[in-house]
């Protein structure tokens, strides 16, 4: 048999119901054309299948592919030798939650105490993993978060991040968190951002001194936390969301007028730092004493002409005498 009446018959054979359901809605219309009483039979039609639209539809959406979600709770144990004996290493079990998806991997290694990225995730999914949730350990250093080349959402909440902190190049990074940890330095952090993470579109900071807000300082209010909104903004022009709230278009019109002179300045530490330096001081000179006057000199006393009762003092007009 040729192939192309093979490859005929078997689109028939695929489209057998489409074309039973299409000539089922031609005959009905023929029919309600010479017999208007075949109506009936059109309603029933309708409701049978609820719709003709919806009938075929229905059938388009049998042939998609359907995609698959899967779950894994893995447990990974890590040897880490003592402090106080070397000689001695202690197995530590922790928890890893991985979601599988078509697009990619979802990696959860949340509240496990680490202060680094096992390496053990880093060899085996950092190739794959799309979104890496770090939040609620103890992390103190990125490294090893550039075996994670396709990382595309990384949160960080609710660790031990500070101003020393260290981001390799991620192409493809589009939201950071890191909500909850010790940066301080506003503007050497957003300068490290932005040449790491030229994708990035959602960002934030709250919780840290670097973000003047009344979360991260009761002294500071909402006039501090738009001018830190104006200077990031500046800074990342991509940027769509900035912490909670989606950055308006007045706020990136003001940003780019106003934005770069919204920057905190600092002295250096080591000004602040330094102990103050105490001056010299040389004793002077004593008056000279004249011995030709000593037990000559005589005290005098009698009536005052003038009595000063401060009256034309404009500051002892507001006292009292209670308060004397």
């Amino acid at each position: 048999m040729p192939s192309h009446i093979q490859t005929m018959s078997r689109a028939l054979k695929n489209n057998m119901n489409n074309i039973l359901n299409t000539g089922l809605i031609f005959l009905t219309f023929f029919e309600t054309y010479l017999f208007p009483f075949s109506i009936i039979k059109w309603f029933m039609v309708i409701r049978k299948y609820r719709s003709v639209i919806t009938r075929l539809s229905a059938i388009e959406e049998s042939n998609e592919v359907v995609k698959s979600k899967l779950i894994h709770k893995l447990m990974l144990v890590t040897t880490e030798k003592c402090m106080l004996s070397s000689d001695k290493s202690v197995e530590r079990i922790s928890h890893v939650y991985m979601l599988i998806e078509a697009e990619g991997i979802q990696l959860s290694y949340c509240g496990q105490e680490c202060r680094r990225i096992p390496p053990a995730l880093q060899t085996m999914y950092g190739a794959k993993v799309k979104c890496l949730d770090l939040s609620y350990n103890s992390i103190e250093t990125l490294k090893g978060l550039d075996q994670f080349g396709r990382l595309e959402e990384l949160i960080l909440d609710n660790n031990k991040l500070n101003d020393a902190i260290s981001f390799p190049y991620l192409a493809s990074l589009k939201t950071l968190s890191l909500n909850n940890n010790e940066i301080v330095d506003l503007e050497e952090l957003i300068n490290k951002i932005s040449k790491r993470f030229p994708s990035l579109t959602y960002l934030s900071l709250l919780s840290n001194k670097a973000c003047p807000n009344q979360l991260s300082d009761v002294d500071k209010d909402d006039s501090d936390y738009q001018r830190y909104r104006y200077f990031v903004i500046h800074m990342l022009p991509n940027l769509r969301f900035l912490d909670s709230r989606r950055i308006s278009s007045e706020e990136r019109k003001e940003a780019t007028i106003r934005g770069e002179f919204m920057r905190v300045r600092r002295p250096p530490t080591d000004v602040c730092d330094a102990s103050p330096v105490q001056a010299k001081v040389t004793p002077g000179r004593a008056l000279p004493v004249d011995f030709a006057a000593l037990g000559k000199h005589r005290g005098a006393y009698g009536k005052c002409n003038y009595k000063y009762t401060g009256k034309h003092s404009e500051g002892n007009r507001f006292i009292v005498n209670s308060d004397l």
